[in-house]
């Protein structure tokens, strides 16, 4: 007899999940752009959904957060599933310009990589390339633990090498991975615990250990752009349950980095249903390829699994 557990963790889940997942993760974005770096005291709770047009952008405009994994799930598309720095990187460059709200890490990265074509990043333990690799787990089943995390290793440390970028990326892409799957919110948070242990970080990641045990708080000006602290606020939220729109509300009332936050959370919890209702979504920029990200995403997530070339 073959328990619900193992059905579950076998499970493709579907594109319109992944879809709906892409479409949290925007909204979710773009709920926290007009409130980003700003300390919970300055957030008006009650004008969140009026998504609040952000001085010198457009409005309902998403940031790097959107941007970045959209690219992302574009590169993992056109390989079949392997992924190419080289090619992401080159994108990364040409789109810089136009990319809003793009960190100094990622911008250092892209120099780095235009002046000497290096794919590798030798530091960078910010959030900015937690925030992205969402796809590179709706891409790929609970069961393909291997093959989602040299992935992840791959495509992160183009741009942000520290250890603990790595860990907290792949934190991230297993909950989404497991989202599609069906997993409820506890089995979510206990994976990405464990993906973080892996790295035997030590007193660094306290705040996700706190986050998993319902012990942690923010700081005064909100979430850091510290990628530990920004793991922690997603568990943080998520063990919190709920619908995928309360937890993006709640996400934004953290403070600080709330536009990433927001987005990861909704990105998350939006992957495990297969249609997400957001009261904002129609004042969002929302990228116009969304089913065909979701079902090349799904493509590969369905094939039998195989190592990454």
């Amino acid at each position: 007899m073959v328990n619900r557990t193992d059905q579950i963790g076998e499970a493709v889940g579907s594109a319109a999940r992944i879809g709906a997942g892409i479409m949290a993760f925007a909204c979710g974005d773009a709920l926290g752009v007009p409130w980003e770096n700003r300390p919970v005291s300055e957030i008006d709770a009650g004008r969140l959904d009026e998504l609040p047009q952000r001085p010198g952008w457009p409005p309902g405009a998403t940031s790097d957060d959107t941007q970045q994994l959209i690219m992302l799930a574009e590169n993992l598309i056109a390989t079949g599933g392997d992924g190419d720095p080289r090619a992401f990187l080159t994108a990364l460059a040409a789109a810089r310009d136009t990319i809003r709200g793009i960190g100094p890490t990622t911008r250092r990265a892209i120099l780095r990589f235009t002046e000497t074509g290096a794919l590798h990043a030798g530091d960078g333990s910010s959030n900015g390339a937690v925030m992205r690799v969402l796809p590179l787990g709706w891409a790929t089943r609970p069961a393909d633990a291997e093959r989602r995390r040299a992935l992840v290793e791959r495509m992160t440390v183009t741009t942000h090498g520290a250890p603990a970028a790595v860990a907290g990326a792949c934190a991230v892409a297993a909950m989404g991975s497991y989202a599609v799957a069906g997993y409820p919110a506890e089995r979510l948070i206990a994976v990405a615990l464990a993906e973080i242990e892996r790295f035997d970080l030590g007193a660094a990641a306290r705040p996700v250990r706190l986050a998993a045990e319902g012990e942690w708080r923010p700081g005064p000006g909100g979430v850091t752009l510290d990628v530990l602290d920004t793991v922690a606020a997603v568990l943080h939220t998520i063990r919190q349950a709920g619908e995928p729109a309360e937890a993006m509300r709640r996400a934004v009332l953290l403070g600080g980095d709330t536009d990433t936050v927001a987005a990861i959370v909704g990105g998350i919890l939006g992957g495990r249903h297969d249609t997400v209702a957001i009261p904002w979504a129609a004042r969002v920029e929302l990228p116009g390829d969304i089913d065909a990200l979701a079902t090349g995403l799904w493509h590969i997530r369905a094939r039998p699994a195989e190592a990454p070339s």
